[in-house]
């Protein structure tokens, strides 16, 4: 109940808050929030709340050394979708409120071969600031919380590992610091 209360708060705040900030909406842009999801974009549809969106995906073969004892070729992708909300912004620096939603599908080549899914979904919470350098670029820099689940695919449950879930702040990095180079409005 205090979690609910806690967003709903949050949410309140980001559609009451005054608009001080630049004019964005109208703009969309590709860039991207999440370094695991780094083809992407974000479209601002009003201006305090916008959307994004962000996919990532790579072709695993038995000859990557990655993937030892594995024979063939698989494909592993993701997809993130989220929606900031601006709670509070300048001429340049916008301050937002991101909840957001990801979900992976990958192989796990060590328990049961390239053939066997790993799947993984979080939902996220992150605060963070995006400062415009022109008009049309920006970068961004968020952290956050965010709950996980896992599961390790059907042959490695066979083989004896389970699905596990965590809640805990999320990791952050130099290829953490996203970018958009923003089309429209003006």
């Amino acid at each position: 109940m205090k979690k609910t209360l806690f967003v709903i708060a949050l949410l309140s705040l980001a559609v009451a808050a005054p608009s001080w900030a630049k004019d964005v909406k109208g703009l969309y842009g590709l860039g991207y929030f999440r370094s695991e999801f780094p083809i992407g974009g974000r479209a601002w549809i009003t201006d305090k709340v916008g959307a994004d969106l962000g996919i990532g995906f790579s072709i695993l073969s038995s000859d990557n050394p990655g993937n030892p004892g594995a024979e063939g070729k698989a494909t592993s992708y993701g997809v993130d979708l989220g929606v900031p909300f601006i709670v509070h912004g300048t001429d340049n620096a916008l301050f937002f409120v991101r909840p957001g939603f990801s979900f992976a599908s990958s192989p796990n080549p060590v328990l049961g071969g390239l053939d066997n899914r790993a799947t993984s979904m979080w939902v996220s919470g992150s605060l963070g600031v995006e400062y415009f350098f022109t008009d049309h670029f920006s970068i961004q820099a968020a952290h956050g919380v965010a709950y996980k689940s896992v599961s390790p695919g059907s042959k490695a449950k066979d083989l004896g590992a389970k699905s596990y879930s965590s809640i805990g702040s999320e990791a952050f990095g130099i290829s953490d610091i996203g970018f958009h180079y923003y089309f429209g409005a003006k």
